[in-house]
């Protein structure tokens, strides 16, 4: 071979390996790649003034520009009861769901060791309300015998409120008797079950209510509370949680952080600022409540706190798994928590 020959081979193996080097290295810089787009996806309520805070104020967007990330989208979609919101995140639809602690549970039990759902932040407490336009039905056993009477849940047997009423049912009748009640409830949007026990006339005569509408419908002197959610666990429990799947978490941690901690600060935010909080929420939702009433319940820690701690929620896995509604007792709140939640002091 004469040095021209062997000149012109090594520069075509010296350009060989360099665009090798190059593909790999892009390869590699995809691979390491994290989303361009965070999906949430939230029910009706003051419960979900978190996600409006991080939303309307861009913090995910923000964080993920500081982390080098670049110009990260954020989109917000609204489901109707945990059922809806739990099979948009199986269906890769959304990349993260905000539901009630049941759903939560029933998710992380239905994909332990496959998807592995934990949640990863505790959004809101508030207890949930029992409330009927019947004049006849004061309390839970009243409701025994009824006919031409619905109970308007967002999911019946899946959403938190057709678990805190099986629960009643069990305290009030034995565990056996957990599902008596569940042939009146029927599944509807807290709207639309408030505008039918407002209008009164229709089938659905009692509703399982979250804030505003829980508000709303008590203010009418037609409509009185028989329980509520803090009366069948003896006190305040967290109400919804933001859960999410361990391959989002593993492929985007950079991200996966900046969502944890966006939501850590508008609940502090929140807390820090309850009037302007109440604005954003009327602004954001297009509420056509008074403003003093939002204000009113965000003001009040009786009725709505805003806190990533996990309260109470193994009360709700206990019961679940006693009438096997799980299949998976966890030992402890913390295996279906992800362990940015684990410097909490949760039960």
């Amino acid at each position: 071979m004469n040095l021209k020959t062997f000149k012109r081979n090594l520069a075509t193996a010296t350009a060989g390996g360099a665009l090798a080097l190059a593909l790999i290295a892009g390869a590699s810089s995809q691979a390491l790649a994290e989303a361009g787009e965070v999906r949430f996806a939230q029910q009706f309520g003051l419960l979900y003034l978190p996600m409006h805070v991080v939303v309307d104020k861009k913090m995910v967007q923000a964080c993920a520009k500081d982390a080098g990330l670049g110009d990260v989208k954020v989109t917000m979609h609204r489901f109707s009861g945990g059922a809806a919101v739990n099979q948009a995140l199986l269906s890769r639809n959304v990349d993260f769901a905000a539901g009630g602690i049941g759903p939560l549970l029933k998710l992380w039990d239905k994909t332990k060791g496959r998807l592995n759902v934990r949640a990863m932040t505790t959004l809101s407490a508030m207890p949930l309300k029992l409330n009927t336009n019947d004049p006849s039905i004061k309390k839970l056993e009243d409701y025994v015998g009824k006919e031409d009477h619905k109970i308007a849940t967002p999911s019946v047997k899946v959403s938190i409120q057709a678990v805190v009423l099986q629960m009643a049912a069990a305290k009030k009748w034995g565990p056996d008797k957990a599902f008596k009640l569940d042939p009146m409830t029927v599944s509807m949007k807290h709207p639309s079950a408030a505008a039918a026990l407002l209008a009164g006339g229709q089938a659905v005569k009692s509703h399982f209510a979250t804030l505003p509408t829980s508000f709303q419908e008590l203010k009418s002197d037609k409509i009185h509370n028989v329980l509520t959610s803090y009366d069948v666990l003896g006190g305040e429990h967290s109400t919804v949680a933001m859960y999410n799947t361990q391959k989002w978490k593993d492929d985007n941690p950079k991200l996966y952080k900046c969502v944890y901690t966006s939501y850590r600060k508008a609940i502090d935010w929140i807390n820090a600022n309850k009037k302007d909080a109440a604005a954003l929420f009327h602004r954001f939702t297009k509420s056509k409540l008074p403003l003093g009433d939002v204000e009113a319940m965000v003001g009040d820690v009786n009725e709505m706190r805003y806190s990533v701690q996990p309260k109470r929620t193994m009360e709700f896995a206990k019961f679940m798994h006693s009438i096997g509604a799980i299949k998976n007792m966890p030992s402890s709140w913390k295996d279906y928590y992800w362990e940015n939640n684990h410097d909490q002091d949760g039960s």
